[in-house]
């Protein structure tokens, strides 16, 4: 037992993670000729569709992980994880000089950014927990196991980040309770 402490202490001195994170932002154009028009110009140029719903922003995240390992004396162990997160955020982009529409977007637009940043955020928190949880996977008896039990994590935690997401737009109805609804600005 004191041995596989050892081996585990001597290992993680020389193990290492990192988190690469890249976030990119697709806007689509929306250009009212009012205020009285904008929810409808919104609506219609909106190219976020979900279960006959229309949606103004969407967070979407991709989550990759690999590992490196080093066997010796009968035991395999974690040496450097690489964690890829890429967000892309679709979100509306004002074509607007109208000096109504303005002020109710000036008004709303934050509170819509805030609520897709925080999927981006429990992306993020995902993929940093991948990798901490991947390096504190102790030693096994060969690489192999050390790969499943490396990929059964992730993909559970991955599972785990698929429910945050959800919980999120129900606890805030879409981003309702945070504003994020244009009709709440009109």
């Amino acid at each position: 037992m004191k041995v596989i402490l050892l081996i585990t202490i001597f290992l993680s001195f020389y193990s290492s993670a990192e988190t690469i994170v890249v976030e990119d932002t697709l806007f689509y154009e929306v250009a009212p000729t009012s205020k009285d028009d904008l929810l409808e110009t919104l609506n219609s140029t909106s190219p976020i569709r979900e279960d006959g719903n229309v949606f103004h922003g969407y967070t979407k995240y991709e989550i990759n992980w690999r590992f490196w390992w080093k066997s010796n004396n009968n035991q395999c162990a974690f040496t450097k994880i690489e964690t890829t997160l890429k967000l892309k955020y679709t979100m509306p982009q004002l074509k607007s000089s109208k000096s109504d529409v303005n002020v109710v977007w000036s008004n709303w637009y934050p509170n819509l950014e805030k609520h897709e940043k925080g999927h981006g955020k429990l992306a993020k928190d995902t993929a940093f927990k991948i990798e901490k949880d991947l390096l504190s996977i102790g030693p096994k008896a060969n690489c192999n196991l050390l790969e499943k039990a490396g990929n059964k994590l992730a993909y559970k935690l991955m599972a785990t980040l698929k429910k945050a997401n959800k919980q999120y737009d129900i606890k805030t109805n879409h981003g309702e309770t945070q504003n994020a609804w244009l009709y709440l600005h009109l």
